[in-house]
């Protein structure tokens, strides 16, 4: 029996490990829509805050933070989050049903436009959490030493549990909370205020948008469409998208920067308010020549993807003008014309490779290719063979341009078509060597920060093509530390540090991002992951000469002195909601002025052990 008993426990690790290795990347996406002021990001791994511009793709994992007189916005799906001034907060997860955003300090105004029934959005605050049960506009405030938190329904209801509080929060009702351990808890009327009517004043109808008519309100970055394009019929692509006041010469994915994002690698982020749907999900045609983006078939949640474009690798291209040697070999990319196959080379999970081709593949086609795709993982014949239609317009740039996140559009080659057209294709990243002098300086700029080694490649799952992986040598991932310190960073961004955007438009300057743990409380069995009780460290005081970065932590406390303020994202507030240098935004009468980090709430508290009893929407029908 023992021997039976081992030989099945083998045979289920053997099947396990494939299974393990076939894990289905995230389908959704936040962008940093909005920057009023300064927005600063850190990821796992990063060595220091750096500063976040507009388009930066937001995954499980990022942390972001404002400063005293910055405020700021993210999109995820139809949702719109705003961070008010001095706010703090970190997505513990944002996959297909769950969002669960940790708060430790600041406020956050969020209208959720969507919440199907077997969703959770949850936001976790140092004295509970609270769980939004409909869709509607949603103020939460996590308080402080001296300040009590507040939950603020403005539309649809809340759940709060925390502190010996258990209680639901209705539309027009503002939740009270006060005092340490025991909580108290007082309901007064919700009245918006400076912030509320901020985050209104830029936030968009989705009753007067034509977008949604031709792709789904799940797709991250659809509502920009509308103000920056026209729809039009084209036979053979359905319903088509024409960028308007594009320049001669333009090619898609070629005003912008790569940058590396967990969990998918590298990604493009482009540099126009409107570069994130199309850059992200549909295909792009030369229809007339003009550049249309053809989403496809309407899906009701369509998969985001890295960059959709197929590369030219550096032994491919001969270019004609003469390119330093310092800069690295050249390297190009185009993007996928309709009914050509994506193939990632981050997973080889078959629902995830034929859910983010199924708009613009014919599901015969890609479940053909899935079923035929070699066991090792490599991309099969049907993919790398494919025609490329629009191999011409690749741009082409020197390696270091692509490596170290600089704008590509002021690195471009000039390439001939016909040299393009007798090019090889690859269509997965290639893997790139850091040219010898752009070694890393003491403190690296967010873009450099964040790129990959020199000649390292991602670990990939079995039989999955390779791509190149960026730990640093500031960071080593053999250096990493785990559990919750890992999570949290103990000290808030070095604004005073933050390297300007180079150029006008917006643009992202920092990428890689992973699961993290927040601070909050335990959600009801089967719900989300229990957060983490763990304090921040004290942040580390400013020095002339800081000292090195350890992996996982910002180096030291912000510096708001020298701090340069960022331009407004592409909806900036009216003139008269604005935050004037130097000044705190206006509050209401009783709104706290300073928002100030708390410790974590007991979690052994009655409450919460009387919340693992029974699944959150169960509770919810009993107190009704």
């Amino acid at each position: 029996m023992r021997v039976l008993a081992k030989s099945l426990l083998l045979l289920i690790l053997l099947f396990a490990v494939p299974a393990l290795a076939q894990v289905e990347p995230p389908a959704r996406v936040g962008r940093v829509s909005l920057v009023s002021g300064a927005l600063a990001f850190y990821g796992p791994g990063d060595s220091d805050w750096s500063a976040a511009k507009v388009n930066l793709p937001v995954a499980a994992g990022a942390w972001l933070a404002t400063d005293p007189q910055s405020r700021a916005e993210l999109r995820i799906g139809p949702d719109s989050l705003d961070l008010a001034n001095d706010t703090q907060l970190s997505f513990a997860e944002l996959r297909d049903r769950v969002m669960q955003i940790a708060l430790p300090q600041g406020r956050v105004d969020l209208h959720l436009r969507r919440l199907q029934h077997d969703e959770t959005a949850e936001i976790d605050v140092p004295v509970g959490g609270v769980w939004l049960l409909q869709q509607g506009v949603y103020d939460i405030d996590s308080g402080g030493p001296d300040q009590p938190t507040r939950v603020t329904v403005f539309e649809g209801s809340a759940h709060f549990v925390g502190g010996g509080i258990d209680t639901i929060v209705n539309a027009g009702d503002m939740l009270v909370l006060s005092g340490s351990g025991t909580l108290t808890a007082a309901v007064e009327h919700a009245a918006p205020d400076d912030f509320a009517r901020w985050c209104r004043s830029h936030d968009y109808d989705e009753k007067r948008l034509a977008a949604p008519r031709h792709v789904s309100p799940a797709m991250t970055g659809y509502e920009e469409l509308d103000e920056y394009g026209e729809w039009a019929a084209a036979p053979g692509y359905g319903e088509v998208w024409f960028p308007r006041s594009v320049p001669a010469g333009w090619a898609p994915y070629r005003e912008g920067r790569w940058v590396w994002v967990e969990p998918w690698g590298w990604s493009w982020v482009d540099d126009e308010p409107w570069g994130f749907a199309p850059c992200h999900y549909g295909r792009w045609a030369r229809l007339d020549d003009r550049w249309g983006w053809v989403p496809g078939e309407l899906v009701p949640a369509p998969v985001y993807a890295p960059a959709l474009v197929a590369f030219i690798p550096p032994p491919a291209i001969a270019v004609p003008v003469p390119v330093p040697v310092d800069a690295g070999p050249p390297v190009g990319w185009f993007p996928l014309a309709p009914g050509e196959v994506y193939w990632p080379a981050y997973t080889r999970n078959p629902t995830y490779i034929r859910n983010v081709n199924i708009t613009n593949v014919s599901i015969t086609k890609i479940n053909t290719i899935i079923a035929a795709a070699p066991a090792a993982g490599d991309p099969p014949p049907q993919v790398v063979h494919q025609q490329f239609a629009n191999r011409a317009a690749a741009t082409v740039v020197p390696a270091r341009a692509l490596v170290e996140s600089k704008p590509v559009a002021a690195a471009a080659v000039a390439v001939p078509p016909q040299v393009l057209h007798q090019a090889a294709v690859a269509v997965t990243p290639p893997v790139l060597p850091r040219p010898a002098a752009t070694a890393p300086t003491a403190r690296a700029s967010a873009s450099t920060a964040a790129s990959p080694a020199a000649g390292h490649a991602m670990p990939p799952a079995p039989g999955v093509a390779t791509a190149p992986i960026p730990p640093t040598p500031s960071t080593p991932a053999q250096a990493k530390p785990t559990g919750p310190a890992a999570a949290r960073p103990p000290a808030k961004p070095n604004f005073s540090e933050l390297a300007p955007a180079p150029r006008v438009s917006p643009m992202a300057e920092t990428q890689r991002q992973s699961p993290t743990t927040p601070l909050g409380v335990q959600a009801p069995p089967g719900g989300t992951r229990p957060p983490s009780a763990a304090a921040p460290a004290p942040p580390a005081s400013v020095n002339a000469a800081p000292p090195a970065p350890t992996p996982g932590h910002p180096p030291g406390a912000p510096d708001f002195s020298h701090l340069a303020p960022a331009r407004v994202g592409p909806h900036g507030p009216p003139q008269s909601a604005q935050v004037a240098p130097g000044a705190s935004p206006p509050t209401a009468p009783g709104a706290r002025r300073q928002l100030l980090r708390r410790q974590p709430a007991n979690p052994g508290s009655r409450c919460r052990r009387r919340r693992q009893r029974l699944p959150l929407r169960q509770r919810h029908r009993r107190r009704l």
